[in-house]
């Protein structure tokens, strides 16, 4: 049996992208084995998929000073060693890297075994990992074309960024009306990511009446933390949903007419393939502040206007909603073919083909 070892960690980002390839390799006929950091989200979320999960203890290199750095270097070399010695009790055909700290590891003990090295690179700004383990790869897979500027030197093919493959299906249907939402009215959907934003819920809080005001409605996604203090103040009023946290993500996609979100990777491919324009306020602490870097090529297409953190302010942001919203047509238009609904399935073809050749 055809075997592969995926690594991928430390956000949805880089999990969600793996296992929708794995799916694909799966229907293959290939076993499929995950390298991952114990107690870390890839760990739930693979052993929810049911896949065998092996686990190292590697620990990310912060950007600033901490007293965390004295253990880095011996946790990498203890996980280098310990996926050595996973690598030799799988002896995988290929490796694939999907992002995030826990790569390296995996990837150089690959390396060290001779074992092909294939990645995908979800940002327009290839993250460290993948920076890293360019020069031994043989195929970087990109999910933004503009990353492979940064990667001159290695061979990369552009396949668009694995979605949620529920994005890909018939929504579960909404009634509006049960929602305190009126179906003839415009509507912005504040996307906060799955633990939400403090900072564009406060602002979005400032400008609420002046959104209502001008017969927009909302549906605002708020997270777990901060639900309770934004249902208490807004839960009754019309014309705005308020939730913590959606398995119908794709049914409020396919109500709303403008986005406000951060720019990691994933949200932006799906927002392309549901073309749905969108004000992107890029989160400044993101490693390489690579969330910019995906805003602009965003911006570039046409698709969607870039706020940074530094400049947000109540007054900024409704004044970019009433512009966006008067040329709402405009931005849909600028929305073309995609590649992000097949990408999982692209991405596990070539795998595939290689290996029978």
């Amino acid at each position: 049996m055809k075997t592969i070892v995926i690594s991928g960690g430390g956000t949805a980002g880089h999990i969600n992208p793996a296992l929708s390839i794995a799916r694909y390799l799966k229907e293959a006929g290939w076993q499929v084995h995950f390298i991952g950091n114990r107690n870390s989200l890839e760990e739930r979320l693979i052993n929810l998929a049911g896949y065998p999960f092996h686990k190292i203890n590697v620990q990310k290199l912060y950007r600033r000073f901490t007293f965390s750095h004295i253990k880095f270097p011996f946790l990498l070399i203890y996980s280098v060693i310990r996926s050595i010695f996973i690598l030799k009790k799988i002896k995988p055909s290929i490796y694939l890297g999907t992002g995030g700290f826990v790569c390296g590891p995996a990837g150089l003990a690959a390396h060290l075994m001779n074992i092909p090295i294939y990645l995908q690179e979800q940002n327009s700004f290839p993250g460290m990992t993948t920076r890293s383990l360019a020069k031994w790869s043989r195929i970087i897979f990109l999910g933004n074309r503009k990353a492979a500027d940064y990667l001159n030197n290695s061979m990369t093919k552009y396949c668009g960024n694995p979605i949620n493959p529920v994005l890909l299906q018939s929504p579960i249907p909404i009634d509006q009306a049960e929602l305190k939402l009126d179906p003839t009215k415009k509507k912005i959907f504040l996307m906060g990511g799955s633990q939400g934003s403090l900072m564009l819920n406060s602002i979005l809080e400032d400008i609420v009446e002046d959104l209502l005001g001008r017969g927009l409605e909302l549906i605002w996604q708020t997270g777990n933390y901060s639900y309770q203090k934004f249902q208490d103040k807004f839960g009754e009023r019309k014309g705005i949903y308020l939730f913590a946290y959606s398995d119908n993500i794709a049914a409020l996609y396919n109500i709303c007419d403008l986005v406000i979100a951060r720019a990691g990777a994933i949200t932006l491919a799906e927002l392309e393939y549901l073309k749905k324009p969108a004000i992107l306020v890029p989160l400044p602490t993101a490693a390489a502040n690579h969330q910019l870097y995906n805003a602009q090529e965003s911006a570039e297409k046409g698709e969607a206007e870039i706020i940074e953190q530094k400049n947000l302010t109540p007054v900024l942001l409704l004044k970019k909603v009433i512009f966006m919203m008067e040329n709402i047509k405009e931005y849909q238009l600028n929305f073309g073919e995609t590649r992000h609904q097949h990408s999982a399935r692209d991405i596990a073809a070539v795998l595939n083909d290689l290996e029978e050749k």
